[in-house]
């Protein structure tokens, strides 16, 4: 067999094989309190990702069918961590909110601001608003991708201490 034949053959062997799937472990951190639980939502678009924020405080992260992978765990004060294993290779977006009174939606006060801790991948942040989907996105190759988003709270809101539903 010549050179270039070989050469063609792995190339074209290379072409079709599967990428790999990637890890991501995702560590929330400064939950204020024990109560409740963190929601988290991943998203591969644009589209997906505005109109999750849209229905976050209407509909919650659960019942989104846009989102890629949700997932939700009971809150302990301080860090957490979850990983997500065998992402394919690609640009995720994370929204994750602390549902201190597990209504399944981030409460926001009357201008539309939340009360409930919120956070971005990157630590993303808008100027009045959400940031968007491109300063969120995180990219997941074939091995393992560690990130960090940090909750914030608006300042002198608390759900407690009655933490109405």
């Amino acid at each position: 067999m010549t050179s270039k034949f070989m050469t063609g053959l792995v190339l074209a062997a290379l072409a079709v094989m599967p990428a790999h799937a990637g890890d991501l472990k995702l560590t929330v951190v400064g939950v204020r309190s024990d109560d409740g639980a963190l929601m988290i939502g991943f998203y591969d678009s644009a589209a997906k990702f505005e109109k999750a924020i849209d229905a976050s405080a209407h509909v919650g992260l659960l019942s989104d069918k846009g989102r890629l992978i949700g997932a939700t765990m009971r809150t302990r004060t301080g860090m957490q961590g979850i990983g997500f294993l065998r992402l394919p290779p690609g640009r995720y977006a994370v929204i994750v909110f602390h549902d201190e009174n597990d209504n399944a939606l981030l409460d926001m006060n009357a201008l539309g601001i939340p009360i409930e801790g919120y956070g971005f991948s990157n630590n993303a942040s808008g100027f009045f608003s959400a940031p968007s989907f491109d300063a969120a996105a995180v990219t997941v190759g074939s091995g393992e991708t560690s990130i960090s988003i940090a909750l914030n709270y608006q300042v002198g809101a608390s759900l407690r201490p009655s933490l109405r539903r």
